[in-house]
């Protein structure tokens, strides 16, 4: 598995290629995705064989820290976080910023990837983060003035688009719908109980109400739909040993539930703080979300459309739905993923 070391403490990144577009060696964009919890960035694979057979879409797929093939955490790195300053959750973030904007730096540079072009339709980078992993996508941008020239001024002519794919409201930093619940919420049931068919349900499917509507009211937020089965029901016992690591939620939730008020304010500087996006000129930010996805997923789309109108003038973030698909897009319906990803980074 191919690594990049990503700071002077032989600190290591693992990913997976789709490989330069045969049809387009020259002129292809690069998307860099950044998995969520609990799913590894082996939940790419549909998507990195779609993309390395036909095309204009190169895929590189980050594993996160902690996951495999990357450099785990030291054993107090995440547990000091719930009784550190804000200043220790402050540098916690930034560090995972820095780490895949360090990765994405050299592989621009190792991998000789096409600039955007003269006319805008091809070449550059797209960073996009799914889920939790958001998080994350957004720390690479808020933090860009922390950087090296060297990255600041590669990132900025580089990036294109921003793409929180089914963002949470937590990796936002903002509070859950007051009707939010999940399985570990349930204290009625066991732990490893709770684990494991909590990620049932975060693959499944829900019918919700009128979503023109925007109300947090019409939203299902228990009960999975029945005209699709839940997406881990379509994978092997392989592929979900593969993919799935019940271990590292422990860790991850540690991380996000004691940054809230980091995170809030590095997505708010991602998208719409001046400055940080002068630093990006390219850039284009896009939410993209299922419409019988989770909950959670749709109330955290509205919530930075609320956030758009009132501080970005309505035009620093863009929303694109996708109609008939869950939280796991990339891997129930690729060919629809991928052609989405394609029309919100061009």
């Amino acid at each position: 598995m191919p690594t990049i070391t990503v700071d002077d403490n032989g600190t290591e990144l693992a990913y997976l290629d789709s490989g330069v577009p045969s049809a387009f060696p020259d002129s292809y964009v690069t998307i860099f995705a950044i998995h969520g919890i609990v799913f590894g960035f082996h939940i790419y694979d549909e998507l990195l064989g779609l993309a390395q057979e036909s095309s204009d879409i190169r895929l590189v797929a980050i594993s996160r820290r902690g996951y495999p093939g990357s450099t785990p955490f030291g054993p107090d790195e995440i547990a000091n976080l719930t009784t550190g300053d804000d200043h220790l959750k402050e540098s916690f973030l930034r560090a995972r910023g820095s780490e895949v904007a360090t990765f994405i730096d050299k592989f621009i540079d190792e991998f000789h990837l096409p600039p955007v072009s003269a006319d805008g339709h091809s070449g550059g980078i797209a960073l996009m983060g799914w889920s939790l992993g958001c998080s994350v996508a957004l720390s690479v941008v808020s933090h860009m003035d922390t950087y090296p020239q060297r990255v600041q001024t590669r990132l900025g002519a580089y990036l294109r688009a921003l793409i929180l794919h089914e963002t949470t409201q937590v990796a936002l930093g903002l509070p859950p719908a007051p009707k939010s619940w999940t399985p570990q919420y349930d204290t009625s049931i066991a732990p490893d109980q709770a684990l494991r068919i909590g990620v049932q349900w975060l693959t499944s499917y829900f019918r919700h109400g009128d979503l023109s509507t925007r109300s947090l009211e019409v939203l299902e937020y228990v009960v999975p739909a029945t005209f699709r089965p839940p997406s881990i029901f379509t994978m092997s016992d392989a592929e979900v040993s593969q993919i799935v690591s019940y271990d590292l939620v422990g860790p991850d939730a540690t991380w996000y539930m004691a940054s809230r008020t980091q995170l809030r304010k590095s997505y708010e500087r991602a998208c719409f703080d001046p400055s940080v996006r002068a630093r990006v000129p390219y850039m284009k930010a896009w939410i993209v979300v299922g419409d019988d996805t989770l909950a959670f997923a749709i109330g955290a789309a509205w919530a930075v459309e609320a956030d758009n109108n009132r501080i970005g003038s309505g035009s620093a973030v863009k929303i694109k739905w996708i109609n008939g698909t869950n939280h796991f897009t990339q891997w129930d319906d690729p060919s629809l993923a991928l052609q989405t990803f394609k029309e919100v980074v061009v």
